[in-house]
């Protein structure tokens, strides 16, 4: 009997370490001594989070921000793919320390996860192929429009255009399947930020004018990692303020920050 209440006794202590060890929190020490700074990023938008098939390199707005995040903390750095459906996952886990990945800050999701103040500022739009005979906003009505899960991009296209339109909405899990499925007639149009858009723009297709819903994107981390979000909030508010990020954003090609 006391052999096995000694061996629950030790499970409980092991489980209680591994439990801790989980849910610890993590601070620029705690990046320095590991050496590694664990970002989440996209990989295939243009000027934002892009890996480079010709030099195997990421490049893009988010990339030199995280770069730079990674210099001052004078580790090396590791980025790690995410999607629309992964990103909060990673961060949840901790396979990753910060995301960068065009995520839109909205007071819903401040509840839940820690947004840095945003360091780009895009609208949502509409893309559409060229012979769809849609022209505006308007001619969406009756129509099926592409989003990505958990994407705010549907709830930002009813506002705008309010009561009296018939929309319907499919869900993807990435903006890649909405441009196959646009292609095909699946979908009659594909609703999401506008630097998205661009990056699945082709002889076919043709953004529509109007843009709307300001997303602000900001870095992402866990609410509890306080010391982190602290370090990266004073970090990023420095380069607003002394023009850092505007000169990456104007390197990367991106317009300017949408103002409404």
């Amino acid at each position: 009997m006391k052999k096995i209440l000694a061996f629950i006794f030790v499970f409980a202590m092991l489980f209680g370490f591994a439990a801790c060890g989980g849910n610890s929190e993590v601070t620029p020490e705690t990046i320095k001594e590991r050496g590694v700074l664990r970002v989440g990023v996209k990989d295939s938008l243009i000027g934002m989070g892009y890996l480079n098939p010709e030099t195997g390199e990421y490049e893009g707005l988010e990339i030199d921000i995280a770069r730079a995040i990674a210099k001052e903390l004078g580790v090396e750095i590791e980025f790690l793919v995410v999607t629309p459906t992964t990103r909060l996952q990673m961060i949840d886990s901790g396979d990753i320390d910060i995301s960068l990945s065009n995520f839109t800050i909205t007071e819903e999701r401040k509840m839940s996860y820690h947004f840095s103040a945003p360091y780009y500022i895009d609208a949502v739009g509409v893309m559409v192929l060229k012979d769809s005979g849609i022209n505006s906003l308007e001619d969406l009505d009756g129509k099926t429009i592409g989003v990505t899960m958990s994407s705010t991009s549907a709830q930002s296209l009813k506002d705008y255009l309010g009561e009296g339109y018939d929309l319907s909405f499919d869900e993807f899990d990435d903006h890649a399947s909405i441009k196959l499925a646009l292609s095909s007639g699946a979908v009659q149009a594909h609703c999401v930020d506008t630097v998205v858009l661009s990056t699945y723009m082709d002889e076919t297709t043709v953004i529509l004018e109007d843009r709307f819903a300001a997303q602000p994107f900001g870095v992402v981390s866990k609410l509890s990692n306080t010391e982190l979000n602290a370090y990266v909030d004073a970090l990023i508010e420095k380069w607003l303020s002394d023009g850092t990020i505007e000169a990456m954003r104007e390197a990367n090609g991106l317009l300017p920050s949408f103002e409404g």
